[in-house]
């Protein structure tokens, strides 16, 4: 098929999936999305204020487990919680679902655009969502200005470790999280996370040795950005399986801040069983910044070339019993997902399927970056 008739075959496909989605239809006056160090003090404080708001909002009663127990491993819901909780809970109860699965990517741009969607519905909020350029501080993340002690207008610095490294600066300094246990937002600066994380493969013989001296800010430099945002042509599954591996571009601003962002569990006899990983990451509003950033660099990556716009594929089900398995299978083993696949939700916002998320003008979306 030449390169021109492929083209043609794609956009004859777009066309026919568009008409079974009318909410494919591209809005006409998307927000846009900025960088969080481009926002005014007062809009930042605005951001900060909604997402403030939003741990006073009451516990939604439609949020229920789907997960099995001895898979998610996680505490039940705590109805006594708030509908920020919510959303955290969410994010453990689906972790098994939504990481090293076809569902990655659709469903994380569509949990920060839910989450942008409470702080308008909920606490008035008119700002665009900001995004973390985490490029800018590759090569010195824990002086970056990101963290600033303005309890108006900052996000805070790192945490006490005198106090179980919970911060006490910036707006979210008094916010206290239910999710594994009550504690305030927990950061700790670690260069080189690799010293804690475990080998996901540790009996495996063909898995490659985890290195604990790797300087884990090598994963977001600009350099790694450009490589995922111009490579990969037409090759969703090895986009992701780069941007989400081990080492990856994704989990190093996740690894390098530590506590919540890395998933530690608090310290204190408070969280019973309570196992470490990627569960309650969005404890830290630094989540939603960072996962803002990871989604432009999907929307960027999807507007190189047109075999990439409508570029997907991937399975359902974590493979990752071994090295073997995990590289025939990086982002999801059988059954595998299509574009009528729904992102799940635990009942906190009706069915989206992947379709109706792939691109940022849809309806459903009606957003672009800077």
């Amino acid at each position: 098929m030449s390169p021109s008739f492929a083209n043609v075959a794609r956009f004859i496909l777009f066309i026919g999936a568009a008409v079974t989605s009318v909410r494919a239809t591209l809005c006409e006056n998307p927000s846009v999305r900025r960088e969080w160090r481009e926002l005014s003090d007062h809009e930042r404080a605005e951001w900060i204020a909604a997402v403030n708001c939003l741990s006073t909002q009451p516990h939604d009663p439609n949020l229920a487990a789907t997960q099995p127990e001895n898979i998610s491993l996680i505490p039940p819901v705590n109805p006594d919680s708030s509908y920020y909780d919510d959303l955290v809970y969410l994010h453990m109860d689906l972790n098994p679902v939504v990481h090293f699965t076809g569902l990655f990517l659709p469903w994380h741009r569509y949990f920060v655009k839910h989450f942008e969607n409470s702080l308008r519905d909920k606490c008035g909020y008119t700002g665009v969502t900001p995004y973390w350029d985490w490029t800018l501080d590759s090569f010195d993340t824990e002086h970056s200005a990101m963290f600033d002690d303005n309890e108006v207008c900052g996000l805070g610095g790192w945490g006490d470790p005198d106090d179980d490294i919970q911060i006490t600066t910036g707006g979210f300094k008094d916010a206290v999280r239910v999710y594994p246990s009550p504690h305030r937002i927990r950061r700790s600066y670690n260069l080189q996370p690799l010293e804690n994380i475990p080998n996901p493969f540790p009996n495996d013989p063909l898995a490659p040795p985890v290195d604990p001296t790797v300087l884990i800010n090598g994963s977001f430099t600009q350099a790694n950005y450009d490589f995922l945002s111009n490579g990969f042509l037409g090759d969703f599954r090895g986009f992701q399986a780069y941007l989400e591996g081990p080492q990856g571009t994704h989990g190093g601003p996740h690894l390098i801040m530590g506590g919540d962002m890395t998933g530690f569990c608090p310290d204190g006899t408070g969280a019973p069983d309570c196992y470490a990983g990627p569960k309650w990451t969005p404890n830290d509003p630094m989540f939603y910044l960072h996962h803002a950033m990871i989604d432009r660099l999907w929307a960027q990556w999807q507007l190189v070339a047109p075999q990439n716009a409508l570029s997907f594929a991937g399975g359902s089900v974590q493979a990752r019993e071994t090295y073997e398995i995990y590289q025939t299978y990086p982002n999801g083993g059988p059954p595998f997902l299509h574009f009528g696949s729904v992102l799940p939700s635990d009942g906190l916002w009706e069915d989206v399927t992947v379709f109706d998320v792939m691109n940022t003008r849809s309806e459903i979306l009606c957003y672009t970056y800077e």
